[in-house]
């Protein structure tokens, strides 16, 4: 066997033993951040025992609707649909049962008249002619459909690449939905807890995509160093936004219900808002600074560096805007509204909901434009070496050669004369 050959069979059985031990270690820490901070008291009990369940509708057993005028004027409609439905979770799993579904013409948004076939949310009625009542309709089997595809065509294109993306995703999911959430309901400390689950993803994220090589560690502390700084810029700019965390009907039932702060939780979701542009951003420079470093015969850190910057100025652009676009988006119909009741700019840009999302906005564009430097000097100091890093230049040799000497040829230049000439 060679030594090369002897050599990659090595690297691989490396590169699997830390892909291993990652997965490992992102579990453990999934499971003992999710003991720490699980509040049963607080947290969700989901199915039937909470109340409500799945169910499919069998049948309509009968339809009574009549229309509401006000002076003469036609404002909508009473309805009431009894229908039959057949439970599809939790304890009762399996039952038919009656339920009835009521409209008014009160109603800002009525629910649809319920027909067969459709999937409802049931819930128990505890006073009124009938046990159950329809809660609302059961919408996630499409997007079940839709997380299928969108895995489907990850694994498609992706293939292992695909695979380990679709890990990733699913410790970042599990990161966020069963240890920072349930921080959150418990009364943990917002700011700290989500900065962990940030550095969690982009080291978890980053080690099992990549792999640990020296473009990961690059990308790893060029990120974590500018998530970080951006959570410092957010929380000193929410001090002086006098901002009161009430932005929505959402907002109001927390702050009457739970002890959180709402300012705090402004805080987690920029910052995790921001972790995957800053994260792309990264892993870009620190990757193209790579195969600089590779392909070019004199690299220096000062070359890598102007690289690295040059590579994020055209990168800073787009995703810039795509977090300016992705936020503003969300808060389309708060600006609707606001323009509709002909707010000045002064009080559109003013009111909380539209100053929340403008701040993640900004918030997250800063973070990706201090990543870019940042992720560059870390990139070009890690690829060239500490004794070489401040060096004008470093010609790599290969054995005794320069790795772009060529051998002479045997055989005389085409421009030399033979000896019969």
């Amino acid at each position: 066997m060679s030594g090369t050959l002897r050599d990659k069979i090595y690297k691989n059985r490396v590169s699997l033993f830390v892909y291993i031990i990652t997965l490992i270690i992102s579990a453990v820490l999934l499971v003992i951040g999710h003991n720490t901070v699980y509040d049963e008291e607080t947290m969700f009990l989901g199915g039937y025992d909470d109340g409500a369940a799945s169910a499919t509708v069998t049948e309509i057993l009968s339809v009574d609707s009549e229309t509401v005028t006000i002076e003469g004027q036609v404002i909508g409609e009473n309805a009431d649909i009894v229908f039959k439905c057949v439970i599809l979770n939790g304890a009762k799993k399996g039952e038919t049962v009656v339920a009835h579904e009521t409209v008014t013409a009160y109603d800002a948004v009525p629910l649809k008249h319920v027909t067969e076939g459709d999937r409802v949310l049931i819930a128990l009625e505890q006073d009124g002619e009938y046990d159950y009542y329809m809660h609302d309709y059961d919408r996630t089997m499409p997007l079940w459909v839709l997380g299928i595809m969108f895995v489907a065509l990850i694994l498609l294109f992706g293939r292992r690449k695909g695979v380990n993306t679709i890990i990733s995703l699913s410790f970042t999911f599990a990161a966020v939905f069963i240890v920072f959430v349930p921080a959150v309901m418990s009364g943990q400390n917002i700011y700290l807890w989500s900065v962990m689950t940030c550095v969690y993803i982009i080291i978890m994220t980053l080690l099992i995509t990549n792999g640990w090589n020296k473009k990961t560690l690059a990308a790893v502390i060029g990120c974590t160093s500018g998530v970080v700084t951006a959570g410092i810029l957010t929380v000193i700019t929410l001090h002086f936004l006098n901002l009161s965390g009430i932005t929505s009907e959402d907002t109001i039932y927390i702050k009457q219900n739970f002890e959180i702060d709402l300012n705090a939780l402004i805080f987690g979701g920029i910052i995790l808002g921001a972790v995957g542009a800053v994260m792309d951003v990264s892993v870009s420079i620190s990757s193209s600074l790579k195969e600089l470093y590779d392909q070019v015969e004199t690299p220096t850190f000062g070359k890598l560096v102007k690289s690295g910057i040059t590579i994020g100025r055209d990168i800073m652009g787009t995703m810039a805007n795509t977090l300016v676009l992705a936020y503003i988006g969300c808060e389309l119909s708060a600006t609707i509204l606001s323009v509709a009741y002909r707010s000045s700019l002064t009080t559109l840009f003013s009111r909380e909901k539209i100053v929340e999302a403008v701040l993640q906005a900004l918030v997250g564009s800063i973070g990706i434009l201090l990543t870019i430097p940042l992720t560059a000097v870390v990139s070009a100091a890690l690829y060239m070496g500490l004794k070489n890093t401040f060096k004008h230049d470093k010609k790599r040799t290969i054995g005794n050669y320069d790795r772009y000497y060529v051998e002479p040829a045997d055989e005389p230049s085409l421009f030399e004369h033979g000896d019969n000439e």
